[in-house]
């Protein structure tokens, strides 16, 4: 039995779409996920900057016990409405969560500054 070229290229196209679909039908692997605890760790601070496209807060922090002095430092906030509380200028007291290398605030309790 012979198979002309055509029918031999149809059968070709037609394993090769149903490769691709049945591998878009599939999630991806999910990335490595870190094994290490997350730390929590208490600050207080005053928002100076709010970056809504990156969802990070520039923050002027009091020392943050267990794990820095005090400074300034660009934080991110994970969660939509956490960052949505905040706005320039206010006090806030916040949790950093630290695990390995990645750190981000969270359980934000924002007050606003006083007006002078």
């Amino acid at each position: 039995m012979t198979i002309s070229r055509r029918a031999l290229g149809f059968v070709l196209l037609v394993g090769m779409l149903a490769g691709m679909l049945a591998g878009c039908s599939r999630e991806a692997p999910p990335g490595p996920v870190s094994k290490a605890p997350i730390k929590e760790y208490a600050m207080r601070g005053q928002v100076l900057r709010l970056e809504p496209g990156t969802k990070t807060a520039t923050v002027k922090h009091e020392e943050i016990v267990g794990w820095m002095g005090a400074m300034t430092m660009d934080y991110s906030v994970k969660d939509q409405t956490e960052f949505a509380k905040l706005h320039d200028g206010d006090n806030i007291t916040a949790t950093v969560f630290a695990q390995e290398d990645n750190y981000w605030i969270g359980r934000i309790t924002a007050t606003p500054a006083e007006k002078k």
